[in-house]
Parts: structure tokens; sequence; C-alpha cells
């Protein structure tokens, strides 16, 4: 193979021609017809011109036939089948006239065919037609390979494929990510190939609509890509599509940037942050059933009714922020409770903890699956807390009756109704009680910046609303 290894150094340095004729004469007479216009280099015959262009830049050969040691005709056809030769222009220069030898020289890949004895203008014409050409040529290539160059150094894979979804180029950091070698991926079906099979069916479906203009189409997105060895990787696409002169889709250009260890840390340090919320949830939530008990256990050092009261209330608001706390740490959504499920451990507990006097008072709770954060619901449980134990302690003479709490949210508003069937509350302003646990309550509702109405006419019933963002 015939590789070039002398650049030429001068930039405004001559076109070179080598002259390749075994007929001394010839080579005389060429020289005068090119001079002073070109640089004119010689050969005897065939071995030696290949020797030359594996030394020297040439820029045209102008090629007799009939020589001793090989035709000009399997020079030629060596010169054309070679990368680094292949655009150089070929004059075959002979005495054979005959329109099957012209055909025979045009098979080898000769870019023209004149016959001795040459007339030197149409020989000049012929090569400065020819050295244009070649110079537009190798512009095309040097952009070519420019542009290839850009696409090498870029960070980010980039893929062209045409309309049928045939893969018409890979850059140097797609082939890495997909672990192929250069060019080894030219033609092959890129959905078929380098997307996993699951997601294949859908691809198709989106690549046609993209491509069609039907719809606007993934035009950035994330999914796997299937690497030769079987490996899949994340990648975050961007799609642009390709059109012709008359303005049809011809293919579409995709950068991809390869986001798998970049999602995998981020997947990792928000499962060890997960981890690390509820593990501090859960020793919350520790620490306040051990405060609960301190209370219980302090409780029993009393007689006096009111003084015990006062404590089990504080035990049974401690443990109202330590359910909060479990829900927390049950929950799927970071940083939320469910409420419905708040409401029934809260109601479940000052049921069991007050047994005593809530034998014969059902509870009936009604409500939506709704998360809230872990402050409004914390609120919101201490309110619950002491509704339920007013009700309990006031409502029911008798012992028995019925509490109903209910919650919905429309939009961003949230509404809690807490209900008996008791004997009635007197008071419709609940600012202007004198209870410690209604004033609590009042405290708590405006600390979520929401209101409170109280019905006594028929029972006792709260609605609360505020804002659940």
């Amino acid at each position: 193979m015939i590789h070039r290894t002398v650049p030429r150094l001068q930039e405004h340095a001559l076109p070179k021609i080598l002259v390749v004729d075994d007929n001394q004469k010839i080579l005389e007479l060429m020289e005068a017809y090119l001079f002073p216009d070109y640089e004119v280099i010689t050969a005897y015959n065939g071995q030696e011109s290949l020797d030359i262009i594996k030394k020297e830049e040439i820029d045209l050969v102008l090629l007799d036939v009939m020589m001793p040691d090989m035709e000009g005709y399997e020079v030629c056809n060596i010169l054309k089948n070679d990368p680094h030769t292949q655009f150089t222009p070929v004059i075959i220069v002979s005495a054979l006239s005959h329109r099957k030898d012209r055909i025979k020289g045009f098979e080898a890949g000769a870019d023209e065919f004149l016959t001795k004895p040459v007339d030197q203008l149409e020989l000049k014409t012929r090569i400065r037609s020819l050295l244009k050409i070649k110079e537009l040529n190798e512009k095309n290539e040097s952009e070519r390979n420019l542009a290839h160059n850009y696409l090498d150094i870029a960070g980010v894979m980039l893929t062209v494929f045409d309309t049928d979804r045939k893969i018409q180029l890979i850059n140097k950091k797609g082939c890495e990510i997909i672990g192929c070698k250069d060019d080894s991926l030219l033609g092959a079906d890129f959905i078929e190939t380098l997307v996993p099979e699951r997601y294949r069916e859908k691809a198709i479906q989106k690549f046609y609509q993209f491509t069609s203009g039907n719809t606007e189409g993934p035009e950035s997105f994330e999914t796997p890509l299937l690497r030769l060895d079987g490996e899949e990787r994340e990648i975050q696409w961007h799609n642009s599509l390709l059109h012709g002169r008359g303005d049809e889709v011809i293919g579409v250009l995709c950068s991809g940037e390869d986001i798998t260890d970049r999602k995998r840390a981020e997947e990792a340090l928000i499962k060890a942050e997960e981890i690390h919320e509820k593990e501090i949830h859960h020793r919350i939530k520790n620490n306040l059933q051990i405060i609960s008990s301190l209370l219980d256990l302090e409780s029993s050092k009393f007689t006096d009714p009111q003084v015990v009261r006062a404590f089990e209330k504080s035990r049974d608001r401690v443990h109202s922020i330590a359910i909060t706390n479990e829900e927390i740490y049950r929950s799927k959504e970071r940083g939320k409770v469910n409420f419905r499920n708040y409401v029934y451990d809260v109601v479940n507990y000052l049921h069991h903890m007050n047994n005593h006097q809530t034998e014969f008072i059902d509870m009936n709770i009604e409500s939506e699956d709704i998360l809230m954060s872990f402050d409004n619901a914390r609120h919101l449980g201490l309110i619950l807390n002491e509704l339920i134990m007013n009700s309990f302690k006031y409502a029911f003479p008798d012992g028995k009756g019925t509490i109903s709490i209910s919650s919905r949210q429309f939009d961003d508003q949230f509404t809690l109704v807490v209900e008996d069937d008791g004997i009635g509350f007197p008071v419709k302003d609940i600012s202007k009680t004198d209870t410690l646990g209604l004033k609590l309550v009042n405290e708590l509702v405006e600390q979520i910046q929401g209101n409170i109405r109280i019905d006594g006419s028929s029972g006792t019933k709260y609605t609360i609303n505020f804002r659940n963002l």
C-alpha cells in the first residue's frame, strides 16, 4: 500500500506533476510543455513511479500505458485503490486510441485519457481542470476531517441515523460508551442494536412519531442504552431532526450524555439521606416514648386526681408527637405523613389509654389518603388529642356516645371535623374559653394559619380549615 510521508512545506509551491513514460523524448517534451507553471518529476516505469509517490506529495500523474515492467492501467488501479492517493488525478497519455483502450483506462480509474501526440493547450487545460477539482476535494476532505475531529473531542456521544434507523455516524465518545470499534456499527439498526428489548417497541413508535412530525416527539429524555457487552448504561438524550434541501426529514442527530454513574451516586446519596432521616425520627420517637413512660411513672406518685390527670394529658400529648415520628419513619414519601393512618394511630392510642372512660363510646373515622408535612401533622395530632380527650371528659355524662372524625382536601384546602353527639358545648368562640386544652387548640390552629369553628347546637362539632401546601 502506498503512503505519503513527505508533506509539502512551501505554502505557495508549484503543483507537482509526475510524468511516467519509458521514452526519454516524451519526458523531455512533457517537461517543456509544463514548465514554468508546474514542478515536473519524471519516472521511467511503473514501479519507479510508485516509489516516488511514497516519498513525494504528487498533485497529478501523467501516465503512459505501454511500459516494460507494468502497464499504466495497473499503476492507475493501484493509485485509485489506495485511500491516500485515490483522489490524486491520473491522466493516461497513450498512443493507443481505440475505444476499448479508453474504456479500459477509465475502468482502471483514470480521470482523463489523452492520445499521443498531445496538444499542449488541451493538456494544460485538462490539468488545470483536474487540479481545481482536486483542490475542492481536498478542501471538502479537510472540512470533513475537521468536523470529525470536533465530534471526536466532544464530551458527549453523538450519533446520526437515517429515517430507516440505520446508523450513519458515531463519534469517538459514542464508541467508548457502546464498546465498539470505529465504524463497526455503521449501517446497523440503532434501536434493534442499542436499545434494550423491553423498550424497543415503544422506541420504534416514538421514533416514527418524531420523524413524521405528527407529534412533537421525544426531543429530550432519559433511557437505557445497551452496550455490545450486554451492560446497560443510562443516557440523557437530546434529539434533533436533520433536513434535506427540500426540507424533508433525512435523519436524526442524537447527542447523549452517560449519566449512569451520576444517577447511581444520586440514588446512593438519597438512600443514605433517607436512612439517616429515618434513624433520626426513630431515635426521636424512642426518646418521646421514654418521656411518656416517665410521665406515667411520675403520675403514680400522686393521689390527687387533678395532678394525675395533668400528668396523663402531658403523656398523651407527648405520645401524639411520637406517633407523628413513627408515621415519618414508615412513610414512603420523604418528610410526609399519611394523615389517614395517623388519625387511626392517635385514636387507637387514646381509646386504649382511657378505656375506663371509653368502653361504651364508639369512634367513627372517615379520612381520605392525604399527605402532609411533619409539622402540620404534628399540630393536627395535638389538636385531635385535645378535642377527643375533651369529648371523653365532658360530652358523655352517662359514658355512652359516638365521636366522629372526618378529613378531606380540595386543591390545597384541608378540612378536619371532630364532632360528638354528647350534651353540647355552650361556647361558640374558642378564644373566649378558659379551658386550658381548648386554649392550646386555638393556639395550634393559629400556628398553622388556619381557623376553627364550633357548633354546640346538637352535640359539639369542631371544624378546622387550613392550607395544606
